[in-house]
């Protein structure tokens, strides 16, 4: 075996380990935001929980937002892959995904991180600006790329997205800021329908 081929499997784990470290202080770091909110969490408490020094925290994270920004992208890349394949037409793609984002929105650890994000904005402008950016890439963006499969014209794209989005969680908004139930699943797919038959006879 050469000595290039040893130094490339003695490094795999390595490489392996940093990635089960790094994913270990976000999944940590959700739980602690959910339960403590932005002001309150500690990182320290947080390398704790997740067994790593501080020292390594900080080497992947250099500050709370930018704890906060990979958590918020770990979450929204959980929630996309969970997505069901988008098959026929418009209106069927615009129910399916809606009705799939608002069971996943509705899961008890995107509702405490969304309620954190309503309660601790206002006080922290990183903390609005890291949840616009999730909002656009893991909500607004799916939409887009829906619409212009079916042919929307491209300068309309994306504030038909937008608009669609703010009609299709406004029920999970609604209960999660003024009190409620979870939706039961009838109840997310007839909101879905509803939502979708509104949108689509405004923009065709």
């Amino acid at each position: 075996m050469s000595e290039l081929s040893t130094k490339t499997r003695r490094g795999r784990p390595k490489a392996a380990e940093a990635t089960q470290k790094r994913q270990s202080l976000i999944v940590t770091a959700l739980e602690e935001f959910a339960r403590a909110g932005f002001h309150g969490a500690s990182l320290r408490d947080i390398a704790e929980r997740a067994q790593v020094s501080s020292r390594t925290l900080y080497n992947y994270f250099p500050d709370k937002p930018a704890l906060f920004e990979a958590c918020l992208e770990f979450s929204g890349r959980q929630i996309q892959p969970n997505l069901p394949d988008l098959d026929g037409d418009l209106r069927s793609k615009l129910v399916t995904y809606t009705a799939e984002m608002q069971r996943q929105l509705f899961a008890p650890l995107s509702v405490q991180i969304a309620r954190l994000i309503y309660r601790e904005s206002s006080e922290f402008d990183e903390l609005r600006e890291i949840a616009r950016i999730q909002f656009e890439r893991h909500q607004v963006a799916p939409v887009v790329e829906i619409l212009a499969a079916d042919g929307i014209a491209q300068d309309k794209l994306h504030d038909y997205a937008t608009q669609f989005v703010v009609m299709a969680f406004g029920e999970w908004q609604r209960r999660l800021l003024f009190g409620g139930e979870p939706m039961t699943a009838a109840e997310m797919m007839a909101h879905a329908d509803l939502v979708t038959e509104i949108f689509l006879r405004g923009i065709l």
